[in-house]
């Protein structure tokens, strides 16, 4: 069996690290170097988890390229997360039984199984990365996974993280021309098909579990924007019932009352996260949609419900020869 996955096209900003940094050097030297015990975190993936959110949950750069081929120009892992513990709730009876409501029980699991969150997938060659996210899994966590692991090595300054910028172009192809204006859609909130206060309680139950997963919600822009918890409370409360809230954060930099570009390099660090289709770009008067983040379906073998970390570590390799071919980035394999 096969799933098509999506491979993204990523870079390390090198601003503040030096031009001459090389993300894939910098991580294997980082595997290779001898902790207080003298192996390696080459040597066991026990030495590679790290516990970024303190949520009870762990990341572990869990399968790696094999260690022997890191002399080539190509570094790729696995990346994942597990929730830690033991007790799993679930209904245990079948859901065609005629029965006032079904049970829930906390499943004892064996002590040694972990629940799995999500994984990712990577490959790096020198500063240029392509990965296939997981649902829970993203880039995002790739940066500080690699952010801590470059700290602890001394390989790179307290403070100063990884960042991997993504690449835009317009819908046609070309490259994207610096805008004056960047409209960014934040995620709809919608009301519940229920009336009075359990509605809006529903409301900001979701609002709060939603904020927490992607932090760029309606309510988050307005509260950034300086409205009080009052006034975004009412704005909750006006809501109608299977109705929803949309809103749309405008950017605009101006001098002398005259807009002034903003910078591809800005535009692929700050928006290298969000989905082009929640972006519009607007420049020389007219409105430039169809934006698109350099990437590109791959066919990935699968093991049940979960990809193949192998063929998926090898499609995001070949997606990167294909765009170094095509000419799409400037990324060198000999």
């Amino acid at each position: 069996m096969s799933k098509t996955s999506s491979v993204q096209y990523r870079h390390l900003k090198t601003e503040n690290l030096g031009t001459k940094s090389d993300l894939k050097s910098l991580i294997v030297e980082a595997l290779l170097r001898s902790q207080a015990d003298g192996r390696s975190l080459s040597q066991s993936a026990k030495l590679r988890k790290i516990d970024l959110d303190q949520d009870g949950s762990v990341v572990i750069l869990n399968k790696i390229s094999d260690p022997s081929s890191w002399v080539g120009p190509v570094f790729a892992g696995q990346l994942i997360q597990l929730e830690l513990g033991t007790l799993l709730p679930a209904v245990t009876q079948s859901l065609d039984d005629d029965t006032d409501e079904f049970l829930l029980e906390n499943l004892q699991l064996g002590e040694q199984t972990q629940i799995l969150k999500g994984a990712m997938y990577f490959a790096i060659v020198g500063n240029h990365v392509a990965l296939i996210e997981g649902q829970s899994v993203k880039s995002r966590t790739l940066e500080r996974y690699l952010t801590r692991i470059l700290q602890d090595a001394a390989r790179l300054e307290a403070g100063t993280p990884v960042i991997l910028t993504a690449k835009f172009a317009s819908g046609d192809g070309k490259a994207l021309e610096a805008p004056t204006e960047v409209t960014v859609r934040a995620a709809p909130v919608k009301a519940s098909s229920q009336d009075g206060a359990q509605g809006i309680h529903e409301i900001v139950e979701r609002e709060a579990a939603r904020a927490k997963e992607a932090g760029h919600t309606v309510f988050d822009v307005l509260a950034t924007l300086g409205w009080d918890r009052t006034a975004i409370e009412r704005l909750k409360k006006d809501i109608p019932s299977g109705g929803w809230i949309e809103g749309f954060f405008k950017v605009v930099i101006k001098a002398n009352r005259a807009k002034r570009p903003i910078s591809r390099a800005t535009i692929e660090e700050a928006l290298r996260n969000i989905d082009p289709a929640d972006l519009g770009l607007r420049g020389e008067g007219s409105e430039k949609n169809g934006i698109v983040k350099l990437s590109t379906p791959r066919s990935v073998k699968t093991k049940g419900q979960l990809l193949d970390p192998t063929d998926a570590m090898l499609q995001i390799v070949e997606a990167l020869k294909e765009w170094a071919s095509s000419g799409k980035i400037d990324c060198k394999f000999g």
